[in-house]
């Protein structure tokens, strides 16, 4: 089975490795002349760091660990409050249907039935009608500011959500945020390998991810705030759902706009960066092997993209999780008022999920830094998930709480295949045509999941409850495969590289030509 995974693929050793020797001049002979001229293929879609570094020519010395440490330092305090103060508002906007669900929106637009279960569901229509248009306007135009765009229309669109007043205009609406949220996730996996090392990145997922607990419990209190002090107000001129729509939705957009000034596209044009510090970032993050990015579109990666094993892999996990996402997004409050609690109750008792998700996902991405064992600490964030959905199933009120709060542990999955997506997959075509595939997952399984929760159903929902048991089992299964899968990828390279000895020559540069990992045979992945 190796073979299949490993077909087309060489094993060479990592870069400064005993026995490898750099080409770093034209004058010295090429031992091995396929690869080279597969490489000057490649040179003419390679990506911006090769062109930046040809621009200011290379740093000729190692770079030192005081100077890695400030430039790290620079980056978190530059790049890291920005996106996650816009991931934390994607997500609350996400999930503010949640908080209307108890705050009068259904008997304000006449919803009936499953009506609600449709105006939930159709956010991810609309981001998956236009995910594959967006990965490829994120290639073609600057990263930041189409981002900046995509954040404030969704901001306005958000707020317009507080005018519906029937069952269409919030399908309008809802159908619209999902188009315009679609990017976020490839963006933010873009960014993420932009900035930071294959070293760096779980952790820094792990902190820009944690901020959807952090939501939340924001949106917990502060839906709570408004339900009980606007809510209970007769004369109210707006209804507490419409004022979460607005506030909301008019913060993000201000967000939105503030995201273009702020957030450079790449680290080549970033201006907290003089002329040395990018080269030494450039430096820092060559044995990344994918460099910073390439506008030319490639089919070639789009092809290996599909007929990847890793590709579909990370796919069904992030399917397969998201069939019950509803517990934590749109039925979060539903849920948790069918355990015997009432609405206002619900805002705050949801909060606490959001608290746990917090702790477990910085905690275990930061011991899988430590360790460089990411897929062996998400497993470990399963285990209590998995009892947490038992929980769910068997028991009422307090124990069922539990259950629910400790299922918390699963964004620790999402967390690892987003850090997955960003160290693993090489070629700038090959990460956004993955990503995209697995937003498209990710929009599929959450179309399912609020038509889990059938009417019929409620208020214990007992259907959907077993078949969150069933689904955790099968997700902490896949990353099993996963880590079989790229361990067995490193040890066929590492052979391959032994069985070559001293005999093998690196061209200068080679991480920045816009690479795939299976093209790059220099390429190992993180487990």
């Amino acid at each position: 089975m190796a073979e299949v995974f490993e077909k087309d693929q060489g094993a060479l050793a990592p870069r400064g490795a005993e026995g490898t020797t750099r080409v770093t001049s034209s004058e010295e002979p090429a031992t091995n002349p396929a690869p080279a001229r597969m490489h000057q293929a490649y040179k003419a879609g390679a990506d911006a760091a090769l062109e930046l570094l040809q621009e200011t020519g290379s740093l000729h010395r190692a770079l030192d660990p005081e100077t890695n440490r400030k430039l790290v330092r620079r980056i978190d305090r530059h790049i890291m409050p920005l996106i996650c103060i816009i991931y934390f508002l994607q997500y609350i906007d996400k999930t503010a249907i949640s908080y209307a669900s108890v705050t009068g929106i259904a008997e304000s637009t006449g919803l009936k039935g499953n009506e609600f279960n449709w105006v939930a569901s159709i956010f991810f229509f609309g981001q998956l009608a236009f995910e594959f248009p967006t990965i490829r306007l994120i290639q073609l135009f600057p990263l930041a500011k189409y981002t900046s765009v995509n954040v404030t229309l969704w901001g306005a669109t958000l707020a317009c959500l507080a005018a519906c007043k029937n069952y269409a205009g919030l399908l309008v609406c809802r159908f619209f945020l999902g188009v315009l949220e679609a990017a976020v996730v490839p963006a933010w996996v873009l960014f993420t390998s932009q900035w930071y090392t294959k070293e760096e990145q779980a952790f820094r997922v792990g902190i820009w991810f944690s901020t959807c607990g952090a939501a939340q419990m924001f949106g917990g209190f502060f839906a709570y705030g408004v339900a009980t002090h606007v809510g209970k107000d007769p004369n109210a001129t707006l209804r507490g759902w419409q004022i979460i729509f607005l506030i909301l939705g008019l913060l993000t957009a201000v967000m939105g706009i503030a995201f273009w000034f702020i957030m450079p596209n790449s680290p080549a044009d970033a201006g907290f960066f003089d002329k040395e510090q990018k080269v030494s970032h450039l430096e820092r993050i060559r044995h990344n092997e994918q460099g910073i990015g390439s506008k030319t579109f490639k089919w070639d990666q789009v092809k290996e993209a599909l007929t990847d094993t890793m590709t579909w892999l990370y796919a069904f996990w992030i399917f397969a999780a998201n069939v019950p996402n509803s517990i934590a997004t749109s039925f979060g409050n539903i849920l948790v008022k069918g355990m015997g609690y009432s609405s206002e109750e619900s805002l705050l008792l949801v909060t606490p999920l959001g608290a746990w998700e917090v702790v477990a996902l910085i905690g275990l991405t930061y011991g899988a830094m430590k360790t460089r064992q990411r897929l062996y600490f998400c497993i470990a964030g399963h285990i209590p998930a998995i009892v947490g959905a038992i929980l769910m199933a068997t028991t009422e009120r307090v124990p069922a709480l539990i259950g629910y709060y400790t299922s918390g542990g699963i964004p620790i999955g999402w967390t690892t295949i987003l850090g997955l997506q960003s160290s693993n997959v090489a070629g700038s075509t090959k990460k956004v045509t993955v990503a995209c595939i697995g937003t498209i997952a990710y929009t599929v399984g959450n179309i399912i999941s609020p038509q889990t929760f059938q009417a019929r159903d409620a208020p214990r929902y007992l259907p959907a409850k077993i078949s969150i048991c069933i689904i955790y089992v099968l997700v902490t299964i896949d990353l099993f495969v996963m880590r079989w899968v790229l361990k067995r990828r490193n040890e066929h390279r590492e052979r391959e590289r032994e069985a070559q000895g001293n005999t093998h020559k690196l061209e200068e540069n080679h991480e920045f030509l816009d690479l795939t990992d299976l093209q790059n045979k220099e390429f190992r992945y993180e487990v």
